[in-house]
């Protein structure tokens, strides 16, 4: 039996529907019997699926040179590139469980990205362009599934209870702009489908759909998909213009051109819709992004480390900012979370695959026969818009993922039509069609290992976060004592997990036991040095207990990892004056008065150090 060999047709076709079952899955996944209900469930079905196809296309990956497209070969040696890069940047974060598995609440990690990009991969060896209209008919299912979940959530009926400060509108994904932005996208694949349809009934069903998706994207009141969904569908049309003459093709781009000026100046608050783009959180966005630069430029080759970017913002975000003391662990800007998380080993290959992969949708619109370059429309129209949306979003594991499998189907696309034949090279000058029903067990055992090694590493993920959202229902129990053991053993199972070790600490606070809460944070301050929170809640629980001196040493690691932080100053100078260090309360006094004079805590350190004379 031969391990390396290409897909055959039957392989390919199990290969596309997992991968695209792999997409809908994970944007759908939640669970709300976990602590978080919809972030951590999304990584561990897309590591089950990406670690599922990575397995099922090994024989293939292993005989990479005997692909019949250069562009596989190129782009294989892009997704290599960027793999090699994210193992290096892992290597390098200093608080490897983040890494590996992502930061609290999003789990942005390693892992998560490896099986993204395994699904790309996938995706470039099993689709060509003879089967690439079934993903578009996925999307289109997918709008429409989300918009139904929407409604219900728009008009109250939502059977689940979420824990929701947002509009009501945030379906699976947890948030309104992060919906907004896939049923969008989305759309532009069902406009498409409306525009080829011939048959009047389904001619008639797109457009509802349609229509209903861009109902529930304008109730959810966020901007994104609106605007990705007019891009993407503007980029569709002038791909259609281009293909039909280039007068017309020049005419529309000038056109479009003209439409899209006053929507890049409203980005910066210029212009007539200034007041629909530049929104409270937009404003807020230019804050993360400065601090997203600043990370990277004291950090430019690794990066502060994967997902590393919230224990970092505090350090290097802007004096000045639009919503003075907001926190954030995420850049809500794709490229900008690679840049400063990554640094240049990361970023560069991901901008060598990204632009190698824009280089084929564009000249996928040149190339083929008129359905072939329509269908390459779409899907530059679908690749460009989520291009557009990752500069104000964050990579969320329910939307990005459709980024990657789209790139990659972009890839398999790119496959001359001649070329589709599959064939192996048996020898010299020799080749032997791999035949269109042949299934070889290989795939399937490799598929099947893989699968099972993702279990193994992420369902004691799920079965932790159980545990979890168990002992957040039960702070208010009676029995503290059992309660407060619960917490001291799951901490002990947790050492090496900071996440965890943060949550405990907080527990233990909650249920007023400060012994355990500060054993708790001093190991999350082992775990992560430039925990936050393992310092201030160090810092927290010596001062309820009047031992302040014991505090200064963690108020003053402060003054590094969250450096505008005034309340914490002025602690230090209530401190410094209790133990009779008067020179250092006046300097940090004026310390506070010179970066923000006209605060609150600017005047009562003044009214503390005045109170000496």
């Amino acid at each position: 039996m031969k391990i390396a060999r290409a897909f055959s047709d039957l392989e390919a076709k199990k290969a596309q529907t997992l991968i695209l079952l792999g997409g809908v899955f994970t944007t759908l996944a939640i669970w709300t019997n976990l602590e978080d209900p919809v972030n951590l469930p999304k990584m561990f079905v897309v590591v089950l699926f990406g670690s599922i196809v990575a397995g099922f296309s090994l024989p293939t990956l292993l005989g990479a040179r005997r692909l019949t497209s250069g562009s596989q070969r190129v782009s294989l040696v892009f997704f290599a590139l960027f793999i090699l890069g994210l193992l290096s940047s892992t290597i390098a974060t200093d608080v490897k469980y983040t890494a590996v598995f992502g930061e609290f609440h999003r789990n942005n990690g390693a892992l998560t990205l490896f099986a993204s990009v395994m699904l790309a991969v996938g995706a470039s060896i099993a689709f060509r362009g003879s089967n690439s209209q079934k993903p578009l008919k996925f999307l289109s299912s997918l709008a429409f599934l989300l918009s139904f979940y929407g409604l219900l959530q728009f008009t109250g009926t939502d059977p689940i209870n979420w824990n929701n400060q947002y509009n009501p509108i945030i379906t699976t994904l947890g948030n309104p702009n992060f919906t907004s932005g896939i049923i969008g996208i989305a759309s532009i694949a069902t406009l498409y489908l409306l525009f080829q349809e011939k048959r009047i009934v389904f001619k008639g069903i797109y457009l509802a759909g349609l229509i209903f998706a861009l109902f529930i994207v304008i109730k959810s009141d966020s901007v994104q998909g609106l605007f990705a969904f007019l891009g993407g569908s503007a980029i569709l049309l002038l791909v259609k213009a281009w293909q039909k003459n280039k007068s017309i093709g020049y005419l529309s781009s000038w056109l479009a051109l003209i439409g899209a000026t006053p929507v890049i100046l409203a980005v910066f608050n210029i212009g007539p819709l200034a007041s629909a783009l530049y929104q409270g959180t937009l404003k807020n966005r230019l804050d993360y992004w400065h601090a997203a630069w600043n990370m990277f430029q004291a950090h430019p080759i690794f990066g502060v480390g994967i997902d590393r970017y919230g224990e970092f913002y505090r350090e290097y975000a802007v004096q000045n900012q639009v919503a003075q003391g907001i926190f954030t662990n995420n850049a809500h800007n794709v490229y900008l979370q690679f840049l400063a998380t990554g640094g240049l080993v990361l970023f560069i290959p991901m901008l060598l695959l990204f632009s190698f992969i824009t280089y084929l949708a564009f000249r996928g619109t040149f190339k083929g026969s008129p359905e072939s370059r329509s269908l390459s429309g779409v899907y530059l129209a679908l690749w460009l818009a989520f291009l557009i949306l990752n500069l104000v979003t964050i990579d969320n594991i329910g939307v990005g993922i459709w980024l990657w499998i789209i790139g990659g189907i972009i890839v398999g696309r790119s496959v001359d039509a001649k070329l589709e034949v599959v064939v192996e090279k048996t020898g010299k000058g020799r080749q032997a069609v791999v035949k269109a029903n042949d299934l070889n067990i290989a795939p399937t055992i490799a598929a099947a290992v893989m699968g099972i090694a993702a279990i193994v590493i992420c369902a004691p993920l799920l079965k932790n976060s159980a545990d979890l959202l168990i002992l957040k229902s039960n702070t208010q129990t009676s029995d503290t004592n059992t309660y407060l053991a619960v917490i001291t053993e799951k901490a002990k199972a947790s050492k090496s997990n900071p996440q965890n070790l943060m949550v405990l600490a907080d527990l233990a606070l909650q249920s007023k036991n400060n012994d355990v809460a500060l054993a708790i944070s001093q190991d999350l301050a082992r775990v992560d040095q430039r925990s936050f929170y393992g310092s201030y809640l160090q810092a927290l629980i010596y001062e309820a207990a009047n031992d302040r001196k014991s505090a200064i040493p963690f108020r003053e690691k402060l003054l590094v990892i969250d450096k505008w932080n005034t309340d914490n100053m002025l602690q230090l100078v209530k401190s410094y004056i209790e133990f009779g260090e008067i020179e250092k309360a006046k300097a940090m006094s004026a310390k506070i008065t010179s970066l923000y004079p006209q605060s609150t805590d600017a005047a009562k350190a003044a009214e503390l150090i005045n109170g000496l004379n």
